[in-house]
């Protein structure tokens, strides 16, 4: 992101050991406790990628020397970390994980007392301070460290918030797949103390990931696909590594992105208060506009990221939040993404409406949305930027051009496509989507082809 030269578009990630050091983790576990005036007490934990618990060990020895208190809730889910941070009442928490990331990437999330992830100007302090060396505290007056167990209290503020007694009486059978990462440690339990029938794959913790990319997607969840049809599930489930993303699958076995099963989430969002707003990010698809139209909402878009869209959730009193890549977020709740309740929830609509999942999908329009990403180092993703949106301005199409992030590209005709370089990996993105299937690949062949040879 412009000006900031550690975080990308959540939190701080790299290559364990090269990128990322111990050294560099303590200084930053310093450096956040100078946020927080040098006071207080934060919750810690980690995914179980195989450096995480390395890395936690460095950052607890910063937080400590700069004079906050730390309760070290070991391996857990970053939503258990935040109802922790809530329900203890506490100043923050520091999550070390590389989120959907490859493992051997690890990473920091940084949250404040509300449950958000740092802003970007909190993050431009916190930098401005690791770059300028941090205060550390004298010895009298380091940090107190304690262990804690964050899962008991995770389950018990999930099911506060949805109707126990509807789902427990609904019979759902739901196959769990958190991918071999920390949700593990927690999705099943949950799902089973509400009395769903819980299948769960995948569910041994292993920090090498084996059995699918930590990052879940429809072309990845070919396991949780076959099970869910082979044992009639009602529904199946895939988390990240670090357990804050959900993506569904219907009874019949389709695989959907965040902003299509978001849509049922919205569309009960805005009913149960009357209308509001929606705040998502630019990549989202045309079928929230659809369905806010229809629920008196409106759809506020910002740059990608969790920073950024719960910046705008608190600035506009937003009744729902959402990321495309499986982010869904209760401002009631707390300001991130829980694949637990999520799932819950999800549970709630479908028996509530007495409706498959695939049927409550089936009453939306549809859109065909195509993603591709491509390989492309930090130094060159600005100049490929600028030099594939020049090359389309040349073609003289009519279409208007959205900078919230990267170059969204919208046509009279609502197809858009969208050139945005990752704010978390060495990566090019290309998003398209259309109400035409043809369309759709015409214009991932167009964007694919105007960013492929400036890599070269």
């Amino acid at each position: 992101m412009e000006g900031l030269k550690l975080f990308g578009t959540s939190g701080i990630r790299g290559k364990a050991n090269t990128e990322i050091t111990p050294e560099m983790v303590a200084k930053l576990g310093a450096s956040f406790a100078s946020l927080l005036d040098n006071e207080g007490e934060v919750a810690v934990g980690r995914d179980v990628r195989l450096p995480a618990e390395l890395f936690q060990h460095a950052l607890v020895s910063g937080l400590l020397a700069g004079g906050l208190d730390v309760k070290d809730c070991g391996p857990a889910p970053t939503p258990a970390l935040l109802w922790t941070v809530k329900k203890q009442e506490l100043d923050g928490a520091v999550v070390v994980t590389g989120s959907h990331t490859p493992p051997e990437i690890v990473g920091l999330l940084f949250f404040m007392k509300d449950t958000a992830e740092i802003s970007y100007q909190e993050s431009l302090e916190l930098e401005k301070t690791f770059f300028d060396g941090p205060k550390l505290m004298q010895w009298r007056e380091v940090g107190n460290y304690s262990k804690a167990e964050s899962s008991d209290l995770y389950l018990e503020s999930v099911l506060e918030h949805v109707d126990l007694r509807r789902i427990s009486s609904s019979n759902f059978r739901v196959v769990g797949d958190p991918g071999n990462g920390v949700a593990a440690l927690t999705l099943g339990k949950i799902l089973q103390a509400t009395s769903v029938d819980a299948v769960m794959i995948n569910e041994e913790v292993d920090g090498t990931f084996p059995n699918r990319d930590p990052y879940p997607r429809p072309e990845v969840l070919g396991e949780l696909i076959r099970a869910v049809k082979e044992t009639g599930a009602d529904l199946g489930v895939a988390t990240d590594a670090d357990g804050d993303r959900a993506i569904f699958v219907d009874e019949n076995g389709t695989a959907m992105w965040g902003d299509v099963s978001g849509s049922v989430f919205i569309e009960k969002a805005l009913r149960r208060s009357e209308g509001g707003v929606v705040v998502a990010p630019i990549n989202s698809s045309q079928l929230l506009k659809w369905v806010c139209d229809r629920y008196d909402g409106k759809v506020v878009y910002t740059r990608v990221g969790p920073p950024a869209i719960v910046s705008e959730i608190k600035k506009v009193g937003a009744v729902f939040g959402l990321e495309e890549s499986g982010k869904y977020i209760w401002p009631e709740t707390i300001l991130y993404g829980d694949p637990a309740l999520a799932t819950l929830k999800m549970l709630e609509i479908i028996s509530e409406k007495k409706k498959t999942l695939s049927q409550l999908v089936q009453e939306f329009p549809k859109f065909y949305a195509i993603k591709r990403a491509f390989h492309c180092s930090n130094k060159l993703k600005e100049k490929v930027l600028a030099e594939a949106l020049e090359e389309w301005r040349k073609r003289g199409e009519e279409a208007e051009v959205l900078d919230v992030d990267g170059a969204k590209i919208v046509y009279p005709d609502g197809s858009w496509m969208l050139l945005r370089p990752s704010g978390t990996e060495p990566v090019f993105r290309v998003y398209v989507e259309s109400q035409s299937s043809d369309r759709a690949n015409e214009l991932v062949e167009l964007a694919s082809s105007l960013v492929k040879k400036r890599l070269r």
